[in-house]
């Protein structure tokens, strides 16, 4: 397990391998968030108990009953698992690069990310990006693929910052390994009109 460097408000993000089958995975993100909660607790000085009581909301996004000031989201994918910890509603997507999908850009990207796709360099890399921050953002806001992905739209700056129709969502993306695209969202009163 490792800490990657996210900007000091978003939170703490930590990630492992992970292997391929899907019960491997959410085996590595779940333990990975058992063994990074003390790391984050301490550095944030919020007391733990023992031990934390694992919720899910309706829509199942994971929640501590006795840490409400604890946010967290996970995420894997065939060989990486993620953990994020955050002061505020996060979500985390990790997914390795892979090939656009004709299919889930009309259905789920907009006008304005269709355009860029038709014209990027790196076609499959832009697809990546664009989900990754789309599942993020859904996952932050607790509500799952449910919501109408088009309503949010992303563009990049020429210095790379993220540009999001969303304006109180904040995000950060790394690519790790030059094989997996990592996205993550915060919502917080800093990026709100």
């Amino acid at each position: 397990m490792r800490r990657l460097s996210l900007p000091p408000h978003f939170g703490a993000l930590y990630v492992c391998p992970a292997e391929d089958t899907e019960s491997a995975q959410s085996a590595a993100a779940h333990r990975m968030l058992s063994e990074a909660l003390p790391l984050y607790t301490e550095e944030r000085r919020i007391t733990l108990s023992d031990p934390q009581t694992l919720l899910c909301t309706d829509m199942g996004k994971p929640y501590f009953s006795d840490l409400p000031d604890v946010r967290f989201n996970l995420t894997h994918c065939r060989g990486l698992a993620g953990c994020l910890f955050s002061p505020w509603e996060c979500g985390v997507d990790a997914e390795g690069i892979r090939p656009v999908r004709e299919r889930v850009v009309r259905r789920v990207f907009s006008a304005q990310e269709q355009e860029m796709l038709r014209h990027a360099a790196a076609p499959d890399l832009l697809f990546t990006r664009l989900w990754t921050l789309k599942e993020a953002y859904v996952k932050a806001i607790g509500v799952g693929i449910s919501y109408p992905m088009r309503e949010v739209s992303f563009s990049f700056g020429a210095d790379g910052e993220i540009v999001c129709s969303k304006t109180e969502a904040g995000f950060w993306q790394t690519t790790e390994a030059a094989s997996y695209v990592i996205s993550v969202c915060i919502l917080n009163e800093k990026h709100s009109s």
